[in-house]
């Protein structure tokens, strides 16, 4: 690669569950293929700790009530679940795997989950089964600490941008690297170099080769997108979302897709399941809020893109036009 330095990028599949790709450029190939080594690396690292698919994992040990399997990382992201459980009004819940067993079961069954059962998973998943205190005695921090069965909680909806981001930050960390994208399953971070230039997948249209949503520029920062078109829940031979409305129990019906642009990679993913759950109205103003929970001290500065099931388009103030 010459002094300038084309994009050199690499694609690792399967990884983190998707197809990750990771672009550095740097002074030189030498750097580059290091940077591009760091970022594996760290994602390797993190998915042996964070993934719910490994039994041997920091992550599915403590879920399974070995608390001697915490990590900073954990720590972290429950930390960050709760911010987000929190700045969203219930919005975004890492318990909301209680109402994915359910509908899980409904599939199987062939029936809806009654009224009374969903309000009941409603309820019992209102208050998180943990919540973040100070520092241990030796100073270090934060802690967790349990209130009630974290069996089901599910990390997934902010693990992966949390992983991009400290992916990204160890390509960069390596002498002479000046760009990076990691990109996992349309979950992606950019740092340094020309804005890019990010197509979004039409979810009426989920195929390779199918022109894209919309484009946006990217710059430094995060991108992830959602949508109920993939995976979809047939029960009794109706389809529905997969995206569930942790406030309701049931499957959210107004927005077909949702893609946020942030600061970083898991403000924008944890952002994005929030904005796929609130109702079109509800999403803009919260990403557009100057103040309160729900403003721009919560949010971190998010701009939203929304396809509503209408096939209408709507963008918040700060979405790039």
């Amino acid at each position: 690669m010459e002094a300038a330095g084309q994009l050199h990028t690499g694609v690792y599949e399967p990884l983190l569950g998707t197809r990750v790709s990771i672009g550095v450029r740097a002074a030189d190939d030498g750097r580059a293929c290091a940077g591009e080594a760091a970022a594996l690396a760290e994602c390797e690292r993190l998915e042996a700790l964070l993934s719910a698919y490994r039994a041997t994992s920091a992550w599915s040990r403590w879920r399974g009530g070995d608390d001697s399997a915490v990590t900073a990382e954990v720590v972290q992201l429950l930390a960050l679940a709760a911010h987000w459980h929190r700045a969203s009004g219930g919005a975004f819940n890492p318990a909301a795997g209680v109402l994915r067993d359910l509908w899980q079961r409904a599939t199987a069954n062939g029936a809806a989950p009654t009224e009374q059962a969903l309000a009941a998973a409603v309820d019992a998943i209102a208050v998180l089964p943990y919540r973040i205190v100070g520092t241990d005695r030796r100073g270090e921090g934060p802690q967790v600490e349990r209130t009630g069965d974290c069996a089901h909680l599910d990390l997934h909806a902010i693990a992966k941008g949390y992983i991009v981001d400290r992916a990204l930050a160890a390509a960069l960390a390596v002498d002479g690297v000046s760009e990076v994208l990691v990109n996992a399953g349309g979950d992606l971070a950019h740092r340094g170099g020309a804005p890019l230039v990010v197509g979004i997948e039409d979810p009426r249209r989920p195929y390779d080769n199918a022109p894209p949503l919309t484009r946006v520029p990217l710059g430094d920062g995060g991108l992830a997108a959602g949508s109920g078109a993939r995976r979809p829940l047939v029960v009794a031979g109706r389809r529905h979302s997969h995206v569930l409305d942790p406030r309701t129990g049931h499957p959210v019906q107004h927005t077909l897709a949702a893609t946020v642009i942030a600061p970083d990679a898991c403000t924008a993913d944890a952002a994005a399941t929030v904005v796929g759950v609130l109702t079109v109205a509800e999403a803009l103003a919260w990403c557009d809020a100057d103040g309160g929970e729900a403003g721009a001290d919560a949010t971190g500065g998010v701009a939203c893109h929304l396809l509503a099931a209408d096939g209408s388009e709507h963008v918040s103030t700060h979405w790039p036009r």
